[in-house]
This record gives structure tokens, C-alpha cells and sequence, in this order.
């Protein structure tokens, strides 16, 4: 009989012992920063290295409360300045727990849920239930019924739905409070195909085209209380003009409505603001690199190789246009929506345009940006190696379950060997990363990544803006692998579970 493998672990997760340590080390209050050079020791919000290696296990995600708040607070302010007529409400499905919801409740924003235990979370969580947007394409009976009794703003997702939802309001005599979700815009290469939500081909949504129609339907329903109109274009948009096209076409659905006699109340743009993970010039590094790679490996020299398996990455065939998620945008986070406004629709100002239909509420449904560059992931270097010929390749001891946007878009973020920080090599050293499951896809940076030296077995490696999705959206436990902790630091240093890591027992249970 084989030993059993146990393996080890030095922290207790005591609270105490983290209230301590943060009292001794005179922990610095609402710090900006999510990752601080400036100390001798790398500080991770604001807590040394070592101090998370003592208490916690790899891998780790960490979210910084500081951030998260900051970034709501900068979409709030767009809206106090450009259209007062306008609700921030936070996308749970990008990190959900009550320790991010609690902050969007005190920052006097609503929630986007998009299954019953995320609206369950948000409300457990103090956001009342008049500011939650139930959202989703498979809403079940007892959902819309708890919607309805409760006064939620339910985003009906078809018109089949629709009549579902005012069956079950007729039943309960009440009226729901709905908006209607369009889909079928002619946009192109807005994003990524796997995060595109308003295009013809998707589960997603009314056709545009069958609109019309169904405004002129809505004597039919006289248990729904009709309030406007919902798009969600997809994730990381990272121009303004789909914005600009899919607002355009709602208000024209409004001036519809308007014929019907009724008034458009809401509009929701939803979300998809973008994170900008590398700046401008990085951004041309990688397409270029991508692009060159490509060209020199069909021509027989593989040595330029960026992507893995020499795959052209967002470029279209003819290598002319990037097509999948972009890296960079020129309008990050608050920036789209203040660009939105700021523009014009049709010729005539934005929201000027708004204000023509009767000025509705306008709701926005942003998760990556409010919760991605607050949050970093923490691993170990396992293997350092080459393959296909001289590309070098780390493994490190975590899973595409753990960072989940590796199985969608590989989007390539800042990554930094954080042992022994300031230690350089004379040149970068460019790598592909590979993860811990068993089997090929498990591929966390399909790009080649950039580290400040060639790292060695047992380094630690942080991987920047981590703070939505990757953590959570598909986690499982491939390979019996534990699901690992996620953390919440709040502003005064303390620390709370987002979730907590698995034990052998919630790995094994059967029952």
C-alpha cells in the first residue's frame, strides 16, 4: 500500500492572526494599490508576500476592496456629470460573493444576476430587490415568480419568455416589471465570437428585425408593466461605435413605443466596458509578434513563433484585422461610458438623443470593470522547459479551471516573477505557460508572457488583473484538484472569504 501524500501546509487562516499582523506592520488605510514595489518586501494589498504565503496555500486569488470601490465610484461619477439618469449596476456572474456585493450596496449600486443564487446573493446582501436586473436566457418558474412577487426589473430574454413572465404575474396578480432584451445587430468583429452577445447568430435576445412587431403587441399583456429596452453587446468592447449603434437602435424602438402611447423608462446598455491589460505600444508588440510569428513559421522558420501552435490568434485569415478580444482600448472602464455620452447618435448628441424620448434611466451592467484590475492571482513555478524546437514553456501549479478565461479568449495579461522582484535578466524572457490538469488544453497564456528573468522551480508568479472570471466562472476540481481559496482585503487590511479552499472531504464527497 502506497503512502498517503499529504501536502504540506503552514497557515491556519486564523483571523486573529491576521488582525495581529496587521496591526503590528501599521497598516496603511484605503492604499491604492494592488501591488506595491515600493516597499522592501512586495506588498500585495497591501500585506508582504510572505505574510500570504504564511496563511495561505497556492494557488491564490486576492481581491482588493479599495479598487472595486474606486472603480464603481468613477462610473457613478460619469453619471453625475454627463446624465444624472443613470444606474451603475454591478454584473455578478464576473466574481460573485457577498464580499464584493456588500460594497456595491454601499456604493449605492444595483446588481445584474443572471441565476437565482446570484439574486439570492445580491439581495442577502442588502441590495434591495428593485435594483437587481435578473437577466439570462433560461429563466426557471420559480425564479420569475420570486422576481415578480419581490419587484425585481426582470430583462426578458425572448418572446416566449415574455408571455411566461406575464402568465405567471396574471396567476399572482401582480404586474412584472419587465424590459425586453434585443439581439440581431449587424456588428462585426466586436469581440471575440465565444463573448459576443447581440449578433444574428446567438441564443441571446429578440431579433432586432421582429421588434416592431412586438411593441405593437404589448395591449396583449396586461400583466407586464412594459419599461424599455435591454442590449449586452458581449465582453471586453473595446471600441465605442457598437455602443453608439445598438443605443442608436433603441431609441428608434423607443420613438416606436412612443406611437403605442406609452414611454420608454429604461434603457440598459448592459455591460462589456474594457480592461485595458497592456498599454498602446504593448498592445502593437503583441499583434505584430502574432502577425510576423505567423508569416515566418508558414515560411518554413518557426523560431518567431508568439502563439501557441502557431495559431494566428483575433487575426482574420488575411492577417489584415485583429477580430477577437482586444487587449487595449483607447476607452477602459469608465472611460466607454463617458465616451458614450459624450458622442453623438444619428448627428444629434447622445444625450441630447436620450432626453428626446423622455429621458429614461439609463443602467449599465459593467463586472470585468469594476472587478478585474482588483484582483490578482498568486501561483508556483513548477517546470521551466522548451518546446516544438527552442519556445520556452513554464508549468505552473494551477489549472485553466482556476483561470477560466484561458478557455474562452486567451487574453494575455501582465505577469511578474514577485521571488526576488528586482532581479533581472538583460533581456525578458518570453514564454508560453501551461497549467497543472491532465490533458492538452490546460494552457493558461497561449501567448507568449514576458518575465522580468527565467524563472526557477518554486518561484512565485503573480498574474495581474485577475479580479473577474478567471477565479471563479468555471472552477471545478479537474483531476481532484481543490477549488482554491479567494480572498477579500478590505480597506482597513482585513481580510474575508469570497470562498473558501476545498478540503480533501469537499473534493471526495459523494453525498
Amino acid at each position: 500500500m502506497g503512502r498517503l501524500i499529504k501536502r504540506p501546509y503552514t497557515g491556519l487562516h486564523h483571523a486573529s492572526r491576521i488582525t495581529h499582523y496587521a496591526s503590528r506592520n501599521n497598516w496603511r488605510t484605503k492604499m491604492s494599490k494592488i501591488f506595491d514595489i515600493s516597499s522592501k518586501e512586495i506588498l500585495i494589498a497591501g500585506h508582504p508576500l510572505s505574510f500570504w504565503l504564511s496563511n495561505y496555500e497556492l494557488p491564490l486569488h486576492i481581491s482588493y476592496e479599495p479598487v472595486i470601490r474606486e472603480n464603481l465610484k468613477s462610473f457613478k461619477r460619469v453619471f453625475n456629470t454627463c446624465y444624472p439618469e443613470g444606474l451603475v449596476c454591478y454584473a455578478a456572474k464576473a466574481c460573485t460573493g457577498s464580499a464584493i456585493l456588500e460594497i456595491v450596496r454601499e456604493e449605492g449600486c444595483g446588481a445584474d444576476a443572471a441565476s437565482y443564487n446570484e439574486a439570492k446573493c445580491a439581495m442577502n446582501s442588502g441590495i434591495p430587490p428593485e435594483m437587481i436586473a435578473l437577466n439570462g436566457n433560461c429563466k426557471e418558474d420559480f425564479l420569475i415568480e420570486e422576481a415578480v412577487e419581490k419587484n425585481m426589473l426582470i430583462v426578458s430574454d425572448s418572446i416566449e419568455e415574455f408571455k411566461v413572465i406575464s402568465n405567471i404575474a396574471e396567476k399572482k396578480g401582480k404586474k412584472a416589471k419587465t424590459l425586453i432584451r434585443i439581439s440581431g445587430y449587424e456588428l462585426s468583429d466586436v469581440t471575440a465570437e465565444g463573448v459576443f452577445t447581440a449578433g444574428v447568430w446567438t441564443k441571446f435576445g429578440v431579433p432586432l428585425k421582429e421588434m416592431p412587431d412586438f411593441i405593437k403587441s404589448l395591449d396583449s399583456y396586461p400583466s407586464i408593466e412594459f419599461l424599455g429596452f435591454h442590449t449586452h453587446i458581449g465582453s471586453q468592447i473595446a471600441d465605442v461605435e457598437p455602443y453608439l449603434e445598438v443605443l442608436g437602435k433603441m431609441i428608434e424602438m423607443s420613438y416606436i413605443l412612443k406611437e403605442t402611447g406609452r414611454t420608454c423608462k429604461i434603457i440598459n446598455i448592459g455591460g462589456g466596458y474594457p480592461v485595458s491589460y497592456v498599454n498602446k505600444e504593448e498592445w502593437k508588440y503583441i499583434t505584430d509578434m502574432v502577425r510576423e510569428g505567423y508569416i515566418k513559421a508558414m515560411k518554413g522558420d518557426s523560431t518567431g513563433i508568439f502563439a501557441w501552435n502557431n495559431n494566428p490568434g483575433g487575426f482574420r485569415k488575411d492577417l489584415k484585422e485583429w477580430r477577437g478580444e482586444k487587449f487595449y482600448s483607447f476607452y477602459p472602464k469608465e472611460k466607454m461610458l463617458e465616451a458614450i455620452l459624450k458622442n453623438s447618435i444619428n448627428g444629434k448628441n447622445t444625450v441630447e438623443s436620450l432626453k428626446s424620448i423622455g429621458e429614461p434611466l439609463l443602467v449599465i451592467e459593467p463586472g470585468r470593470s469594476i472587478a478585474d484590475d482588483g484582483g490578482v492571482t498568486l501561483a508556483k513555478v513548477n517546470s521551466v522547459r522548451k518546446v516544438a524546437g527552442d519556445h520556452n514553456l513554464i508549468t505552473i501549479e494551477m489549472g485553466v479551471t482556476s483561470h477560466s478565461e484561458a478557455l474562452l479568449e486567451n487574453i494575455l495579461r501582465r505577469w511578474d516573477i514577485i521571488t526576488d522582484y528586482h532581479k533581472k535578466d538583460e533581456a525578458p524572457f518570453e514564454t508560453f505557460v501551461g497549467g497543472n490538469l491532465c490533458f492538452s488544453g490546460d494552457m493558461i497564456a497561449r501567448y507568449k508572457i514576458k518575465l522580468q528573468r527565467k524563472p526557477h522551480r518554486g518561484d512565485i508568479i503573480i498574474i495581474h488583473d485577475t479580479g473577474a472570471y478567471c477565479s471563479g466562472f468555471m472552477e471545478s476540481n479537474a483531476n481532484s484538484f481543490p477549488r482554491p481559496d479567494r480572498v477579500m482585503v478590505k480597506e482597513d487590511g482585513t481580510i474575508t472569504y469570497i470562498k473558501k479552499r476545498d478540503t480533501y472531504e469537499d473534493v471526495m464527497r459523494d453525498a
